[in-house]
């Protein structure tokens, strides 16, 4: 606001005074609009608050919200240093025994030693080829799966270091190096996989003429069925083998030290000869599952006790009150999470409900966890425990099996009806839900926008029409995910509070900016307004004195 400079009138009237009481009343909407935009603020940041408390339970929540979260399995071995292990969920639990005799291994091969990396060597061209070497009859298979590289070597990069660098240049299944190994440097050609069949064969066509002699470019000619001088003129320094191992006493030879093959499910990875045999238990992951439902619980609880913190009502004082007190989005979330987190399954036989594994909401609606109790439920029934919180799905046809669903798929019994069965030939006919479904292969698949989207279900045996229904389960995580998921969505009830709010705030800040524009010209009105009114009050006050002094005349007179 400008300043307007202003003294006490000439009358005595005090225009400073004034002007001022009369601008505090001026400024007073101006007031009340800051204390909107203040408590719209506060609103604000209890809106975060609560969306960080819903996004933090939504991450809790997703730990359990697909079937997989409960097939987790350990695999622990007694010789953690000779091998590896991980087990994808579908290993069968149990027990082995393992033995590792030889590890996989590489083949190497070496050069003659040169003075000099940049010692010219030859021209011509190097054939490449990746196969079996067999003693006995003496053979060279080669492996089909690997293409043979073809290398050609000129003036341009017949040195070692050139010879090199063009075999690296193929990025293929080969690589080359130079080592100095005190007698000079020397040319080494590794196979970059493991195994027999991965072994080396280098044939040479040298411009010498003489492709096996070991002069020229033909020193790099390894024919491992040949002799030295006659085709076979690198040493090889590593032997390409399989690596060799018992599995329960059966023997088994692979051609690399990640086995993925060996026990189903079972990832192995060997690091070392055993010295005894290790023993690999396979066996579920209790203890993570187990961890993410306390972690649910964890999170849930802070929500709760945030929940709790902003809606608040203390009797008698309105600035101690919870900022979302009232507020119909915030009570609307606090009942659904109630509602959802009482709901039973409908897929799941025996434990049907969080207090059936031990989850239990006490004073204030806070959970607490009977690790004891869920620990029995996941022993006795783990996959109950997983339709709990995980999609799951029954159907009324023994024939008809449920494979997958979409985050699309709403929980619900949904009619099955087949018009033409699945085949190598054709796909499946159908619908689900009444609406015409999707086929592939023998399965259908619920199609988009209806309330079995994505549901796919695997149809056997030879009758069409009616297969019955299937029954589907979202799960409680899967249902409170999506739930959250809506909320926090940008066009979800949470976006549509704070946006307008935030609307509000800035038509609120605008009008303050108008109204504060508006103070200065109103200010110089009310000073200019009571200067002439001081001017008036000076004249009367002068007539006042004048005529004072003229009646005193006439008295005297």
């Amino acid at each position: 606001m400008a300043s307007i400079t202003s003294t006490t009138g000439a009358s005595g009237l005090a225009i400073d005074s004034i002007v001022t009481g009369l601008m505090t009343l001026e400024q007073q909407p101006i007031t009340q609009i800051k204390t909107q935009v203040s408590s719209y603020n506060t609103k604000l940041t209890a809106y975060g608050t609560l969306k960080s408390g819903l996004s933090t339970f939504q991450a809790a929540v997703d730990k359990l919200a697909t079937a997989a979260k409960f097939t987790a399995q350990s695999a622990k071995l007694t010789d953690s240093s000779s091998l590896a292990a991980t087990a994808d969920g579908t290993a069968a639990n149990g027990s082995y025994s393992i033995a590792v005799t030889q590890l996989a291994t590489s083949q190497k091969l070496a050069t003659s030693a040169y003075a000099s990396a940049t010692d010219i060597i030859g021209t011509g061209t190097l054939n490449i080829s990746f196969g079996t070497y067999t003693a006995s009859p003496a053979s060279f298979t080669a492996n089909a799966d690997k293409q043979a590289l073809s290398i050609t070597i000129d003036s341009t990069n017949n040195t070692l270091s050139g010879i090199r660098d063009a075999i690296n240049a193929k990025n293929a299944s080969v690589s080359a190096s130079i080592v100095n190994d005190g007698s000079g440097n020397r040319l080494v050609i590794t196979s970059k996989d493991t195994g027999a069949v991965n072994s080396l064969k280098i044939d040479v066509t040298d411009t010498d003429g003489n492709s096996t002699d070991g002069t020229g470019l033909s020193a790099l000619a390894y024919d491992p069925l040949s002799t030295v001088g006659a085709g076979k003129n690198m040493t090889q320094l590593v032997g390409a083998q399989n690596a060799l191992l018992t599995v329960d006493g059966l023997s088994i030879s692979k051609p690399s030290n990640t086995l993925n093959d060996v026990i189903q499910g079972v990832t192995l990875n060997l690091k070392s000869i055993t010295s005894v045999n290790a023993t690999l238990e396979i066996s579920t992951d209790t203890d993570t599952i187990q961890a993410s439902v306390q972690n649910f619980v964890d999170a849930y609880n802070k929500l709760n006790s945030s929940l709790r913190d902003l809606t608040k009502f203390v009797e008698g004082g309105s600035t101690s009150n919870g900022p979302l007190l009232g507020d119909s989005a915030t009570r609307d979330i606090m009942v659904k999470l109630k509602s959802m987190l009482a709901r039973p399954s409908t897929t799941a036989t025996t434990f049907r409900t969080l207090s059936d594994i031990g989850v239990k909401s006490g004073e204030n609606g806070v959970l607490t966890l009977d690790t004891a109790k869920l620990t029995t439920a996941l022993n006795t029934n783990l996959s109950d425990v997983a339709k709990l919180f995980a999609p799951s799905a029954t159907t009324s046809d023994p024939q008809v099996t449920y494979v997958a669903s979409s985050s699309k798929t709403q929980t619900g019994t949904y009619a099955i009806n087949v018009s033409q069965l699945g085949s190598s030939s054709q796909d499946a006919a159908g619908s689900i839900n009444g609406v015409t479904a999707y086929g592939s292969g023998a399965s259908l698949i619920g199609a988009a926008d209806n309330a079995a989207q994505g549901l796919k279900v695997s149809i056997n045996g030879s009758a069409t029409g009616s297969r019955g229904t299937v029954t589907f389960n979202k799960g409680l995580a899967g249902e409170l995910s999506s739930m959250i998921g809506g909320w926090l969505d940008t066009t979800g009830s949470l976006t549509v509070k704070t946006e307008g709010i935030q609307t509000s705030i800035k038509a609120l800040n605008k009008k303050s900016s108008d109204l504060s524009a508006k103070l200065p010209a109103i200010e110089a009105r009310y000073r200019a307004q009571y200067a002439r009114l001081d001017a008036l009050l000076t004249g009367m006050q002068s007539t006042s004195s004048y005529l004072s002094q003229q009646i005193a005349a006439l008295n005297k007179g």
